[in-house]
């Protein structure tokens, strides 16, 4: 028996083959699978790309016995779950082989190595999704970025841009954010940051976050403002699901997404105000990638 677990995304999917014990035998990375983005049809294409893929570098025949987990966005919705089952059937992927479950539970058991726990994550969006010991999940935030995604990269670009628009009306304080902003994008006036917000996509906006980050370690008041209003709205977020969840044991939780993996000031802030508000609580970079997690997943369901 042998196991692929995949982690699909809208901007790109990876998948890993291991044996039943977890051995990792294959590794590979595609484009994005998220058929929301892509259409059902490339996400078709993306995983069987994958499949094969996988199979032939590390030496098997995909006629081997193999059990899969996918780990998708939006796979906690049912219609969403009918769908890529559908396209599971068509790739010959049956329903005894297969769990289907949402790229953040795969992201909480590849960080804790656990079946329940919580996980913060903050990206391009931003979500917390935990699990308890009885199996009852719960989440906060992502509503996407016009609902909220409160404390993503998105979220904390924008309010970064804002801070620009509002420094130069002369409606608050001025900014070091206005020259790092400008030098970023090769623009030289915040007038021209209109015409480029409307035309940048949602991740080139979000990538600016790093912008807010590093003027944050200056001691820029606004900057600062900004990454501390972030890393409460997570936090509120987080407090949210582990009150949901009524957590009676000591657990863990997860931080996740490049924001916190790789902004050591932003998940320190994180760490901090949530052992103020979950002392008994453990706080973790992640131990694995999603894609493992989602191999964990299915080797629990053996």
């Amino acid at each position: 028996m042998y196991i692929v677990g995949i982690d699909g995304g809208g901007t790109s999917t990876v998948g890993i083959l291991t044996t039943e014990t977890g051995q990792c035998l294959a590794q590979v990375q595609s484009g994005p699978s998220n058929y929301h983005v892509v259409g059902e049809a490339k996400t078709q294409a993306v995983l069987k790309s994958i499949i094969g893929k996988l199979c032939e570098a590390a030496g098997i025949s995909p006629m081997n016995p193999i059990r899969f987990c996918l780990g998708m966005a939006g796979l906690g919705r049912a219609e969403d779950q009918k769908i890529v089952g559908q396209i599971c059937d068509e790739l010959g992927i049956s329903k005894n082989q297969r769990i289907l479950t949402h790229d953040a539970h795969i992201a909480l058991v590849g960080g804790i190595e656990k079946q329940h726990g919580v996980i913060v994550i903050s990206g391009t969006g931003a979500i917390v999704y935990g699990i308890n010991a009885n199996g009852e999940e719960a989440r906060a935030s992502g509503w996407g970025y016009l609902l909220g995604d409160e404390g993503s990269g998105y979220d904390i670009a924008i309010k970064g841009l804002r801070a620009v628009a509002r420094a130069a009306d002369g409606r608050s304080k001025t900014t070091e954010l206005t020259n790092r902003i400008l030098d970023k994008i090769e623009r030289n006036e915040p007038s021209e940051l209109i015409r480029w917000t409307h035309a940048a996509s949602r991740e080139a906006i979000a990538q600016l976050a790093k912008v807010i980050f590093d003027t944050a370690q200056t001691t820029d008041a606004v900057a600062t403002e900004i990454v501390d209003e972030a890393a409460n709205e997570l936090v509120c977020a987080a407090e949210s699901v582990i009150k949901q969840l009524e957590f009676t044991e000591p657990f863990d939780i997860v931080l996740s997404g490049g924001n916190l993996i790789h902004q050591p000031m932003f998940s320190d802030k994180l760490r901090h105000r949530l052992a103020r508000i979950q002392p008994k609580a453990s706080v973790l970079l992640p131990k694995h990638k999603p894609a493992y997690g989602a191999v964990l997943l299915a080797q629990a369901n053996l």
